[in-house]
């Protein structure tokens, strides 16, 4: 039976008009900046993919640096995107209802994003969510983004959810699913972003909804099972 919801952030909760290509794009032109080898990267990547490259080449000694400073670098270039791309945003209709109804329902609630701690908590706080949720783990509080079911695991564990049933990770993207397969719970995926429900449903999601409130019938036909 579902105890709690971990959420992804945009897209699934924000609505934000985020230049992907352009992040990953500032990202590499960094490493570049600091003699790392890019040619192997491109914007198509998962972040944490050109995240792994700058490591490896630290590891290796390719390339002398801490990795950890080379980190914080990047997570600054992105920290400066997203403020900015803030601006433009808003939050996914009906999510501040949806949330409320679930926590009345004594569900867990949780966060977990790739975006940084600066830009998430900025608009959690200015459409009034963050006090609807038990835990909030962004890319500064795991050691590895998604796919990568760190972060996923980690707010499981804070929800005390040991049962890996009793949690399901609702996000809008293809990493999103991947995320919730490796951690191996269930996930919702919401057609509120960048991806169809086609492309949803060929990447293997439990379920794919048109909008939060479905999370309810969810949650009811698992009571009923």
């Amino acid at each position: 039976m579902v105890r709690g919801f971990v959420f992804d952030f945009d897209g699934t909760l924000v609505s934000l008009k985020i230049d992907v290509p352009a992040m990953k794009s500032a990202m590499i032109q960094e490493l570049a900046s600091q003699g790392f080898d890019t040619k192997v990267l491109d914007s198509s990547m998962p972040t944490q993919t050109i995240i792994d490259s700058a490591k490896a080449q630290t590891e290796t000694g390719v390339v002398r640096k801490d990795f950890r400073e080379v980190r914080s670098r990047l997570y600054a270039v992105l920290d400066a995107l997203e403020v900015g791309w803030n601006v433009e945003s808003s939050p996914i209709e009906g999510v501040t209802d949806v949330l409320r109804r679930l926590r009345d329902s004594h569900l867990g609630l949780a966060i977990v994003t790739n975006s940084g701690r600066a830009s998430a908590h900025q608009l959690l706080n200015r459409y009034m969510l963050s006090g609807l949720f038990d835990c909030i783990l962004t890319r500064d509080d795991v050691t590895v983004m998604k796919p990568n079911p760190e972060g996923i695991v980690k707010a499981m564990d804070l929800l005390g959810l040991t049962n890996k049933a009793d949690a399901i990770y609702v996000g809008d993207s293809a990493v999103d699913i991947r995320a919730a397969r490796a951690a191996g719970i269930r996930i919702a995926a919401v057609t509120t972003g960048y991806h169809t429900a086609e492309r949803l449903r060929a990447e293997g999601a439990d379920y794919v909804i048109g909008s939060l409130s479905e999370l309810e019938r969810i949650v009811l036909l698992d009571t009923l099972k």
